[in-house]
Parts: structure tokens; C-alpha cells; sequence
């Protein structure tokens, strides 16, 4: 559009200069052809006052026409500035949302930060409150981001490994079901003491529960009874029948297995011994 408008400039100037050199012959040849006449039409000759009429007449049509092309070529350059700025507006238009778009992600990337240092601080204060050392409770969280690293990476290289049944995979697999639960790490990382204060901050102590009893089992027999808590089996802490399950498969047949148990009402531990496999409970 702006070249069709300088287009339209550049042939309107050229139609001015046109019509003025036309305007200038024109009053060249009729002041001629006015003297011509005067000397050949000597019966009708025209006056000296008729022929400054005459060339007054045509100066004020030449300035007329002038002026009207004059406030086109204006007009034209208005248009054309108007254009100019409106295609500016539209690129900086187009460009704002980009910068606008930057600056949001900018914004939601701050927010994000903002929110993990306040849920890490978060974190940080329940060890504290709990009564660990602070010390101790940025040592937790520092294990714990290591921790989240460290299996992520285990799952990364068992997802891009070709032969998921080789020796390698059954490696990844053992150190994926390690990394799997923090707790338990954090049993053999952690005093007794701290252990507690640990599972404290992190919604109190979790051991299963147990409901029932079925009768002529390892549990039933071994003095099991409803509403004792299993903590430990085999040395490692339980915190859920999911966790239980995992350590009793893990013991081959014909083993004695150490569970220690908190009684029902006590804060007291025993440990009572079972035979290896599933104990006959339900929690």
C-alpha cells in the first residue's frame, strides 16, 4: 500500500509540473496568438485593458489548479505518514505480546522459586519444631534433595536399558526399590532419636497396624494380637503393609525373622520371633 501511495506522489508531481509548463505555454501562445491577432484582425482588434483581462482570467484558473493539486499531493502525504505509523503500531503490536508473553514466563518462573524455597523452608522449620538440631534438619534436607536426585537418575538409566532381564537391570532394579522410600534410608542415617523426630516432623511415627489375627498362623502363634503395632521385621523399619510384604519375601524359607512390636496400649517395645513367610495378619 505505501508503494501505490509514493507511486501516487511521485505521478502527481510530475502532473504538476506537467500542468504548469502547459499553463506557461499556453500563456505564451495566447499572448502570441493575442498580438498575432491584433495585427492581423485589424477590423476587430482587442484593447490593451481586454488582453490583461484575459491573461488575469487564465493566472487565476492557473492558480486554482494549482492549489487543488497542491492539497492532493498534501493529502496524499498524510495518508501515506498515516500508513507509516499504523504499520509501526501493528509491528509493535505484534511485538508486544511476545515481550509480554516473556515477561509472564519471567514472572511464573519467580513464583515457582518463590514457592519451592517457602515449601523447603517449610520443611526445614518441622525438623526444627519437632526438637532436631538445625544442623541436623538441613542435613535431612540436603539427603532428601540427593535422595529424589539419585532415584531419578537410577530410573533414567534402568528406562534406556536395552536388556531389562541382564545382570545390570537387576542391579538398577535393587537400588530403584532402595531409593523408593526415604524412610528407610533414613532409618540407618539417623540415630534412633533423631529417626523419630524425623518421622515426628513428617506426620509422626508409622508402623502397621494390626487388625486381625488369623488363627493357626506364625503371628497367632507367636502371641500376635490384635491392635499391636509391627515397627521393625528383620531389622528394617515398617511403615506400611506394603513395606511388610517387601521384607517378607525378602527372607528365604526356613529363616527365623526378628519382628519387634509395640504392644497395645504401651509404649513399650518387644521383639517376638517368627518363622520366615507370611505371618497371618491384617491390618
Amino acid at each position: 500500500m505505501n508503494k501505490r501511495r509514493a507511486g501516487a506522489l511521485v505521478a502527481v508531481a510530475a502532473t504538476l509540473t506537467v500542468a504548469v509548463g502547459a499553463l506557461s505555454m499556453h500563456f505564451s501562445s495566447g499572448t502570441t496568438e493575442t498580438t498575432a491577432g491584433s495585427a492581423s484582425s485589424d477590423s476587430n482588434p482587442l484593447s490593451l485593458e481586454q488582453r490583461i483581462a484575459i491573461l488575469e482570467r487564465e493566472l487565476r484558473d492557473s492558480s486554482r489548479i494549482q492549489q487543488q493539486l497542491l492539497e492532493l499531493v498534501e493529502e496524499l502525504h498524510r495518508s501515506t505518514a498515516g500508513e507509516s505509523r499504523s504499520l509501526h503500531d501493528e509491528e509493535r503490536n505484534a511485538i508486544a505480546p511476545t515481550l509480554h508473553g516473556d515477561s509472564r514466563r519471567h514472572q511464573e518462573a519467580q513464583v515457582r522459586n518463590r514457592r519451592a524455597k517457602q515449601y523447603r523452608d517449610s520443611q526445614l522449620q518441622r525438623l526444627i519444631d519437632a526438637g532436631m538440631n538445625p544442623s541436623r534438619a538441613q542435613f535431612v534436607l540436603e539427603k532428601t534433595e540427593r535422595f529424589q536426585f539419585e532415584h531419578t537418575k537410577l530410573s533414567y538409566q534402568y528406562r534406556h536399558l536395552a536388556d531389562k532381564s541382564s545382570e545390570e537391570a537387576l542391579a538398577l532394579r535393587k537400588q530403584l526399590e532402595i531409593h523408593s522410600n526415604p524412610r528407610q534410608m533414613f532409618s540407618h542415617l539417623l540415630s534412633p532419636e533423631e529417626f523419630e523426630l524425623y518421622l515426628q516432623a513428617n506426620g509422626g511415627g508409622q508402623e502397621v497396624n494390626i487388625n486381625r489375627i488369623v488363627p493357626n498362623t506364625p503371628a497367632h502363634n507367636a502371641g500376635l494380637q490384635a491392635g499391636d503395632r509391627i515397627v521393625s521385621y528383620n531389622g528394617q523399619r515398617i511403615f506400611h503393609m506394603g513395606d511388610l510384604r517387601q521384607q517378607v519375601y525378602r527372607v528365604p524359607p526356613g529363616k527365623t525373622v526378628a519382628v519387634e512390636i509395640q504392644r497395645a496400649g504401651s509404649n513399650n517395645r518387644e521383639t517376638i520371633y517368627v518363622p520366615s513367610g507370611p505371618l497371618g495378619i491384617q491390618g
